[in-house]
């Protein structure tokens, strides 16, 4: 019973009263055992039968079954009781407690410039996980389109975080069941065995762990025989059994996948240029009345290619297009979207820095968050690179200020430079623009 207890697909460590329940039933089993056994001690020293043989046998067999029929009814109830009180995040199990709230929360305050593809998102997979376990047949499927940079990746780590409802090691240990596949991957390889590794990366984790967030970055780079097992994958609830290809039992209908391209960018920049006015929300508003048009045209653009490809019959490609639930596109971060990340790294930066003593607040105003926008490469409206290149240039003016700031405290102490991370401890540090092209930014201290 211990180990079919542990063997629960959905608790792989049964609680402390979980193991008490079964430790009852292993000890009830072992009565049961010994009194069934204990009629053959009665006999006489010679084997003989003797009087009250036949009446303790009788007593012992009533016993004995009354025994294991409630040992039997303990296993159940233990086995129960592990699966109701699994944990969930670590074990890769989705904490559906508040994962729609959750959710919600985090990619309207993190996922910047991006309102049409978060409500899309969050609708849908709300829809998904607030439908009943029997009712599911299939893995909710979702295709997130636009250029490099906007957000696409940032938002499969904030849905696995709201899942798994952890703040950290995401990904990493506190969320095991998240899981990012490159399609470029399984090109470069040869063609025949693409398939084969592709399968067998995604079945061996849904295999360990049913509720997953799989990703897989460039899907529409795939090769066909690469392809051709993912559409197996999206198409069935469950591999293993009559009428699916897969070697192994698996259910894929509790999972969400979560498929990542580039391809369509030059669709959604121009539906961005076309449909919106100035301004991140004005194109934003636009936009959203123009989310079914624009999520035709990418599944319009990802049959075309398929079919181009000539991997299948044309109706294999139709049905691997329609296994994708929901097609998102990403757009294009203006001014105000990037000024608006800005704000928010500098405020993290803030924050760990005065998590780690190494000042007490770091301040700013409107002036620092333009000037740092500036030294952003824009394309038009656009930035280039979206908001990868954010980080980059706070590294570049903001690190550099603070470091050159704390070696000025470090030096005018006397000190031999070993104290530079706290130099500032306890102090206010104001950053301000400046006119230099070399350091655009410089730190002071307030107080």
């Amino acid at each position: 019973p211990m180990a079919r207890a542990r063997a629960s697909p959905r608790d792989a460590s049964p609680t402390s009263g979980a193991r008490l329940v079964v430790a009852a039933s292993v000890v009830l089993a072992a009565c049961a055992s010994a009194c069934t056994a204990a009629y053959g001690d009665a006999r006489a020293p010679n084997g003989a039968m003797t009087m009250l043989d036949a009446p303790w046998r009788a007593f012992a067999s009533r016993v004995g079954g009354a025994v294991r029929r409630t040992s039997s009814a303990v296993e159940r109830v233990a086995n129960a009781f592990a699966w109701s009180s699994r944990a969930c995040g670590a074990n890769g199990m989705y904490c559906d407690d508040g994962m729609c709230e959750r959710l919600r929360g985090t990619t309207r305050s993190l996922l910047l410039g991006q309102p049409t593809a978060s409500n899309a998102l969050t609708d849908a997979v709300c829809d998904f996980v607030e439908t009943p376990r029997d009712d599911v047949r299939k893995p909710l499927v979702v295709s997130l389109h636009g250029s490099p940079g906007v957000g696409k990746s940032y938002f499969h780590r904030i849905l696995a975080r709201a899942a798994y409802n952890v703040t950290e090691a995401c990904p990493g240990a506190g969320c095991p069941g998240y899981k990012i596949i490159f399609g470029t991957d399984y090109v470069v390889r040869e063609r025949e065995v693409q398939g084969r590794m592709l399968r067998d990366a995604i079945t061996m984790h849904l295999e360990r762990y049913p509720e997953s967030v799989v990703v897989v970055e460039e899907y529409d780079k795939l090769g066909c025989p690469a392809r051709g097992a993912l559409k197996q994958m999206l198409e069935h609830g469950a591999a293993g059994g009559q009428g699916n290809p897969f070697d192994r039992n698996i259910t894929f209908a509790r999972s969400i996948f979560v498929l990542e391209a580039n391809m369509g960018f030059m669709d959604v920049h121009d539906a961005t240029v076309t449909h919106g006015g100035s301004g991140s929300r004005n194109r934003a508003a636009a936009l959203g009345d123009a989310l079914a048009s624009l999520q035709r045209t990418l599944k319009d653009a990802l049959f075309e290619k398929w079919t181009t490809d000539g991997c299948e019959e044309r109706e294999d490609t139709l049905k691997a297009v329609g296994a994708i639930d929901v097609f998102v596109p990403f757009v294009p971060l203006d001014r105000e979207a990037v000024k608006s990340i800005v704000h928010q790294q500098l405020e993290q930066r803030g924050k760990r820095k005065a998590e780690r003593r190494e000042l007490r607040r770091l301040e700013w105003d409107d002036a620092v968050l333009e000037r740092l926008v500036d030294e952003v490469e824009f394309e038009g409206d656009f930035a280039i690179e979206g908001g990868k290149e954010v980080a980059i240039v706070l590294s570049r003016c903001v690190t550099r200020a603070l470091r050159l700031l704390a070696e000025a405290y470090v030096e005018r102490a006397g000190s031999d430079g070993g104290l530079v991370s706290s130099a500032l401890r306890d102090r206010v540090v104001r950053l301000t623009p400046a006119s230099s092209p070399s350091s655009p930014i410089v730190a002071i201290v307030v107080s």
